[in-house]
């Protein structure tokens, strides 16, 4: 066409290259990167462990009631956080204050007994002591006072036999006579007194001895009142202990999973309350096959992908390789009486501690997928 104008073909900047042979050379330059990105991914992967049967546990704390009785509050209910010490039961706890109390009384009483006891002793104790120490005193001077009169009743005898053939024959005078033998009478009356005296202090010392029997006495009664204060305080201890236990408190901080009971119904002893667990403290079980474990080490990161949170990555590491087998905690043996065997990988439970958000995202029971590095030795 006249009117208009010709363009002519653009130069390659490379004359000595052609459009097919450039078009061949990026397909290939592709396919490399292609290449060396899959085989950087392999290499990378290459002493991973991924597996997905593991889920997520936590300890279970089941609270149960220690004794029986009706519920009369049940302050929190499932999903509820508790702290620990806080109530989450409360049993009825009448009738247990009734036999506190009733008990306190009783020992008030004892020991109020007690101490008149222990008043009537000291006063009995004192008394009879007194009074054996002056029965003593009184025996012992009667008893020199006997020997004094005997041996002056025994001068005047002598004094007695001598003066009496002299008197027979006038050596002496009757008056004299006469008082010599008054003098003998009444020194042997006086002996004969004081002997009589000395037998009434023997008695009345005896008497006084036989009263330490009522010492005796008020001790054992002080002694069996102060068994039964004790036994009265052990009592008032076991009921108060059963008082305390009629308000069940929680062991931990936590979170309730589940309740068992509701007010007005009755329980027994074992019976469960209600069931926690620490949100802070849970960690992943997953059950690696035996030709897996032979990296796997104690300290060895991983990475968890939970199912209930696509996208959200989590963190822990390896803190327990199980020593047994999953299969030795079967209920029912699996016996081989056929001969025939088949040899199937076991599993070994390994134990991974999470590194749990603030938010406690992770729940026991959670199925997760785990990625262990095993590089880490």
């Amino acid at each position: 066409m006249s009117g208009e104008s010709v363009q002519e073909p653009k130069k390659l900047r490379y004359p000595f290259v052609s459009q097919p042979q450039t078009r061949r050379t990026l397909i290939l330059a592709g396919a490399g990167v292609v290449v060396l990105g899959l085989v950087a991914w392999i290499y990378a992967r290459w002493n991973h462990i991924t597996e997905n049967d593991a889920y997520v546990l936590a300890d279970m704390v089941t609270i149960s009631s220690r004794i029986d009785g009706w519920i009369a509050e049940r302050p929190v209910t499932d999903g509820d956080t508790v702290t620990k010490g806080q109530i989450v039961t409360l049993i009825d706890q009448r009738e247990a204050k009734l036999q506190v109390d009733e008990l306190k009384a009783k020992k008030a009483s004892l020991e109020k007994q007690y101490e008149q006891v222990q008043a009537q002793l000291g006063e009995t104790r004192e008394s009879t002591e007194n009074a054996v120490a002056a029965a003593k005193a009184r025996h012992q001077e009667a008893t020199a006072n006997v020997g004094t009169l005997a041996a002056q009743a025994e001068q005047a005898q002598i004094d007695y036999k001598r003066n009496k053939p002299l008197v027979a024959s006038d050596v002496i005078s009757r008056e004299t006579w006469d008082q010599t033998r008054t003098t003998n009478d009444a020194a042997v009356a006086k002996h004969q007194q004081a002997k009589a005296q000395v037998t009434e202090a023997s008695a009345n010392l005896a008497d006084a001895i036989t009263k330490r029997a009522d010492v005796t006495v008020l001790e054992k009664q002080a002694e069996d009142l102060a068994h039964q204060i004790d036994e009265a305080q052990a009592q008032i201890g076991q009921k108060e202990v059963e008082l305390e236990d009629r308000v069940v408190r929680s062991p931990i901080d936590g979170v309730v999973d589940q309740k068992f009971v509701e007010p007005g119904e009755y329980v027994i002893p074992g019976q469960r309350l209600v069931l926690l667990h620490d949100p802070k403290s849970v960690w992943i079980e997953v059950h690696l096959k035996e030709t897996k474990l032979t990296d796997v080490r104690v300290g060895q990161p991983v990475e968890i992908e939970v199912d209930a949170y696509p996208g959200r990555k989590f963190t822990g590491h390896v803190e327990r390789v199980g020593n047994v087998a999953t299969n030795q905690f079967a209920l029912l043996p699996n016996p081989n009486p056929s001969g025939n065997f088949t040899k199937i990988a076991q599993r070994v439970p390994v134990r991974i501690k999470v590194d749990q958000p603030a938010d406690n995202p992770l729940r026991p029971g959670m199925m997760v997928e785990v990625d262990i590095d095993a590089s880490h030795h």
